[in-house]
Parts: structure tokens; C-alpha cells; sequence
């Protein structure tokens, strides 16, 4: 069982990834965030949550598959 601070932990590092990740998509197109309404950053937001849950469950397969000593090349 996950201790309930480690969980709060996970979770804070997690958001603030995404939130670095959001500014960075940001910057890349020269925009800021008062460029967009409170429904447009949410979907910004929601969509680099999936991307970045989607390579933490990529990279854990990878290392799960490399730890059995299997190989998918």
C-alpha cells in the first residue's frame, strides 16, 4: 500500500511536470497563457497529462521488458 504522502508526493511532482510542459509548448509558439480562455488551458493541460501518463506507462513497459532481459528490437 502506497503511503497517502508518497502518493500527495507522486502527485506534486507529477503537476508540476505538466505544468512545465504546458509552458514549454507555450514558449515554443510564442504564445502566453493569457493568449487563451480558462476552457482552452484546460484542454492544453488535460492533453499534456495524457502525453506525459502515456510515456511514464511506455518507459515503465521498457523497463519491465528489459529487466525480463527481453528485447522488442
Amino acid at each position: 500500500m502506497i503511503d497517502l504522502n508518497l502518493k500527495k508526493r507522486i502527485s506534486e511532482a507529477f503537476d508540476k511536470r505538466v505544468e512545465l510542459r504546458v509552458k514549454a509548448r507555450l514558449a515554443e509558439n510564442k504564445l502566453k497563457p493569457e493568449d487563451f480562455t480558462k476552457e482552452e488551458l484546460d484542454i492544453i493541460y488535460e492533453d499534456e497529462r495524457l502525453k506525459l501518463k502515456d510515456e511514464l506507462k511506455s518507459k515503465g513497459l521498457l523497463a519491465l521488458l528489459a529487466a525480463l532481459g527481453i528485447s522488442l528490437f
